[in-house]
């Protein structure tokens, strides 16, 4: 049976403020290893996405729908394969960015990472998650 699609704005808006944490998170992450570990803004890209993308899978798994379902593995799965989608955009988007125009990395990474959060990762993570879904009984 396929998962409900997101039902409302609220879902919507718990989703964003996930994305916002995410966001923070994988800024913080990549600021620290520019920064503080001295690599080159390319080079800490990935790592800072990794960071992202483990907030995101739990934040809008438990808060944003709401979703308490212990099919971890399968719903693991199909955020990885979505996520191996809007990693290789986000990675694209930022190069592109970085390289080829004046706008500074920061600016960069939320600019395509927005671009890239509400035209691909959220309308495919409403087929992932239950909104409401309870713990399956074992």
């Amino acid at each position: 049976m396929e998962s409900p699609k997101p039902s409302s704005r609220w879902t919507l808006v718990r989703s964003a403020a996930v994305g916002i944490v995410a966001t923070l998170v994988d800024l913080g992450a990549l600021w620290a290893l520019v920064h503080g570990a001295g690599l080159h803004p390319a080079l800490a890209n990935v790592p800072a996405l990794a960071l992202g993308l483990a907030v995101q899978f739990t934040g809008n798994k438990l808060y944003a729908f709401r979703d308490r379902s212990r099919d971890l593995a399968r719903q693991g799965a199909r955020f990885a394969a979505v996520e191996a989608g809007a990693f290789a955009l986000n990675a694209l988007a930022y190069h592109l960015l970085v390289m080829f125009t004046p706008v500074p990395y920061p600016l960069a990474r939320l600019f395509g990472s927005s671009l890239v959060y509400f035209g691909f990762s959220f309308p495919l993570w409403g087929r992932i998650f239950r909104p409401g879904a309870l713990p399956e009984s074992t």
